[in-house]
């Protein structure tokens, strides 16, 4: 924060000059000159809680008592873990049986290919009976040795089609054994719905199709050999399903190791918290229509700081979370919900936020169907499904603070500017009024605009804390005078990029006693500086 230059530094030069001038008249006076040690403040600051906890996550009872509200999306498996399906492609070839060097004339309009296939499409860990597309495409590729132009068409009879009827018609030019001729027509499959039974609706990932290639009608036909031959291949890309239904199988999908940050303590510099209480509850959703079984393999807590971490003990890490599937309703699906709530009787959740923790990690093991295929093929999900996992976590602020540390940057209002500097050198005494329960001593620092330390000033003093009343929160604010002497080099600093870094390190009188923090409570302080002043760049 930069400030401007306030009126009482203009009242303060206006004062010397007028000492100068009512000194008396004398022919050519000397330079002013003074060694006086004169107190004018140079910044006002406050810390507040509001400055390491943002109001988004605080909530305020009737006696002022904060208590931290945070929630954080542990992790969320997307459908594509659950059911991928990967590129495929089908070949429709056609080479003519002749022996030898004999050729053979076909008329215009010859049918070489007609074929009635059912494809199967490679889905190792699925059983899929119905899928409807979001996205994909399909590419019909045409290859011709043959002296004709043909036309092709594929049609695929158990899929409805969005956008106009279920073929894909195509042609390629003439082409001969040494040079053939190629082309690709290409279909949007978005909206596409497929019957994956076959024809007799009793299989699974199993599509119907209808191949056909013709010489051209209109063409003269050709003599062909047994180096003649027309190719068709089917590519199915990219394909994003909107829904599907079906069985997905008895099978365990490994999730992380994963890393999640956390902004909860981004306020906090460093120290250590001992909370009286914290509340966590775990919400698990599940949007897929399978049955499910976690297992929450570590929960670890990190601050990449310190490098301190801490474990979750908690029985949510020795066995298994059954989840129920969610419900279809025909155009969406209903998830269910698991809810379990964590406190610091039942668990070491306190110790996991007491180290002021920048993130979560941790690893599970998720299994579908653990009981198999009860639901009949009726396994469903959607585009939008997913299993998910959510952190909430109610922390009062009620602690015990061990060198916990509060920071302020803030820029010095010097009279005077870096090319006509009125300070050389002085002694800076702050005047600290604490609102908070708690003890703190000042570390006070020189930086840049980058905040790298540009060099160190010392504090004499330490910032007692307000006195509590019967009811345990703070009755009386106290005030404490710090003082700190600043060099030359430093002062000459200050009137450059420097800012003084404000660092307050709170600790708890009786640490075996938790205080509570009130949204009022404040630290204020004024730094004023008394100094050497210079008149016409003298002393």
């Amino acid at each position: 924060m930069e400030y401007e230059r306030p009126a009482h530094w203009v009242a303060f030069i206006g004062l010397l000059l007028l000492l100068t001038i009512g000194s008396g008249c004398r022919k050519d006076p000397p330079p002013a000159s003074w060694d006086v040690d004169v107190l004018g403040p140079v910044l006002t600051t406050q810390f507040t809680l509001s400055d390491i906890i943002p109001d988004s996550i605080q909530t305020v009872a009737a006696n002022g008592l904060i208590t931290i509200v945070y929630n954080e999306d542990l992790f969320a498996v997307d459908l594509d873990t659950v059911l991928a399906i990967p590129d495929t492609n089908f070949r429709y070839p056609y080479a003519f049986p002749l022996p030898g060097n004999d050729v053979f004339a076909l008329p215009a309009g010859f049918p070489v290919i007609s074929q009635n296939n059912l494809i199967r499409f490679n889905l190792p860990d699925l059983a899929l009976s119905y899928l409807e597309l979001r996205e994909g495409t399909i590419d019909l590729n045409m290859k011709n040795k043959m002296a004709s132009r043909v036309l092709g068409d594929f049609s695929l009879p158990s899929a409805v089609f969005a956008n106009g009827p279920s073929i894909l018609q195509a042609s390629v030019e003439a082409g001969t054994p040494a040079n053939p001729a190629f082309s690709t027509s290409t279909r949007d499959l978005a909206g596409v719905r497929f019957d994956l039974r076959g024809p007799f609706f009793n299989d699974v990932n199993t599509l119907s199709t209808n191949v056909a290639a013709q010489l051209d009608p209109a063409g003269s036909g050709a003599l062909v050999s047994n180096q003649d031959s027309v190719v068709i291949d089917v590519s199915y890309r990219n394909l994003i399903p909107q829904y599907a239904r079906g069985y997905f199988g008895s099978r365990t999908l490994s999730i992380g190791p994963e890393t999640n940050g956390i902004a909860l303590f981004d306020g906090f510099v460093s120290g250590t918290l001992s909370l009286d209480q914290v509340r966590l509850r775990l919400k698990v959703e599940n949007g897929v229509g399978v049955d499910l079984r976690v297992r929450l393999n570590q929960f670890q807590a990190a601050n990449t700081t310190t490098g301190a971490t801490a474990n979750l003990l908690h029985a949510i890490t020795q066995g298994p979370i059954n989840l129920n599937r969610a419900l279809d309703l025909g155009n969406g699906f209903q998830p269910s919900l698991y809810q379990n709530e964590l406190d610091n009787s039942d668990s070491n959740i306190g110790a996991l936020l007491e180290i002021l923790p920048d993130e979560f990690r941790y690893d599970l093991d998720i299994e579908l169907n653990p009981l198999g295929d009860i639901s009949n093929g009726n396994d469903f999900l959607y585009f939008d499904s997913k299993l998910k996992a959510r952190l909430e976590l109610e922390v009062p602020l009620s602690i015990i603070a061990t060198d916990l540390v509060l920071e302020n940057v803030v820029k010095p209002d010097l009279p005077g500017d870096a090319e006509n500097p009125l300070i050389q050198r002085g002694e800076l005494n702050v005047i600290a009024t604490n609102g908070f329960p708690l003890e703190a001593r000042m570390v006070l620092d020189i930086v840049d605009r980058d905040r790298n330390l540009l060099s160190q000033v010392p504090v004499d003093g330490v910032l007692a804390p307000g006195i509590l009343g019967a009811n345990g929160l703070v009755q009386t604010r106290t005030t404490s005078v710090l003082r700190a002497p600043l060099t030359d080099e430093q002062v000459t600093l200050l009137y450059g990029n420097g800012r003084f870094r404000i660092r307050l390190v709170f600790n708890t009188i009786d640490q075996t006693q938790h205080v509570q923090l009130l949204d009022q409570y404040t630290v204020d302080m004024q730094f004023t500086v008394g100094a050497r002043y210079l008149v016409n760049g003298d002393e």
